[in-house]
């Protein structure tokens, strides 16, 4: 469904997130942010002296949106344990060159994505209309930090627990004996894909799929994915915004529709990968 931009609602934005302008508001009664529109424009006014922060976040944005996409796109053939475990074969066939991308493609600009946005939370937290943007309603942009903390927590659950990078390594340096499940690696295993994210996912706490601590993480795994697409869909919208590339009211209602197109269809493939991995067999 799309959603048709709202008549603006006369108040003036005096900054666009970068810090230090515009006045803090509190949160206010949750029936009046039930009531809002979601689609609605801010007036697009920025006080900031040289490039705005929101355009380095933009800029690495697109990065991880890339990413994001074809990691989801690649997880969604769990459905097809054999198509997966090829796809895992093919990515892990780069050899030496697979780290450097990763480092260069991935963790440093998610480094960097997540420094400029840790820096702007600080100033806005988590309240509602703190005039600090200048693109997209209040509401959007609310989600927009709420979804980037859990995002925040999701991805560092997700790394420390699946990746070489993550427990393993403290493992490697410490050599604690709780961490000794983490000794030959993180809990993906390229060798047997398919099979190590469903344990590691489905079976993180206990052998018992029924465990509730087993259910949470399941769940929270959902929630990320959620955070991820609505995150993504949105910084793609406001995203363009900042960078220009959007530049009449006209294309930016478009590419506005597209994303509220794309955002199911890429939350559909994420579940797919949840449902093949969390509660197949």
């Amino acid at each position: 469904m799309c959603v048709e931009a709202a008549p603006k609602t006369g108040r003036k934005k005096t900054s666009c997130g970068c810090g230090g302008h515009g006045r803090d508001a509190a949160l206010p009664d949750p029936r009046a942010i039930l009531a809002m529109k979601f689609g609605e424009e801010a007036e697009q006014e920025c006080n900031c002296s040289g490039r705005c922060p929101r355009h380095y976040l933009a800029i690495i944005g697109f990065v991880l949106v890339a990413f994001v996409v074809l990691h989801l796109t690649v997880n969604m053939l769990g459905l097809w344990p054999a198509r997966f475990q090829a796809a895992v074969n093919h990515i892990h066939g780069l050899g030496t060159a697979l780290p450097v991308l990763e480092i260069g493609l991935i963790f440093i600009p998610l480094t960097i994505h997540v420094a400029f946005g840790l820096r702007t939370l600080r100033r806005e937290k988590l309240k509602f209309g703190v005039e600090k943007h200048h693109h997209g309603s209040d509401l959007r942009q609310w989600l927009q930090r709420v979804t980037a903390v859990i995002l925040l927590a999701f991805l560092a659950f997700h790394l420390a627990t699946m990746h070489r990078w993550g427990l393993h390594l403290v493992f490697r340096l410490t050599h604690w004996p709780s961490l000794e499940r983490y000794a030959a690696g993180g809990l993906f295993e390229p060798s047997r894909a398919f099979a190590s994210v469903r344990d590691g996912l489905g079976n993180f706490w206990s052998a018992a799929s029924g465990h509730p601590a087993n259910l949470l993480i399941a769940q929270f795994y959902l929630l990320g994915i959620a955070a991820a697409v609505y995150h993504l869909a949105n910084g793609v919208a406001t995203g363009s915004e900042v960078l220009g590339l959007t530049r009449t009211p006209a294309a930016q209602q478009r590419l506005w529709r597209i994303c509220l197109v794309a955002a199911p269809l890429l939350l559909l493939a994420g579940m797919a990968a949840w449902y093949a991995f969390a509660l197949t067999k």
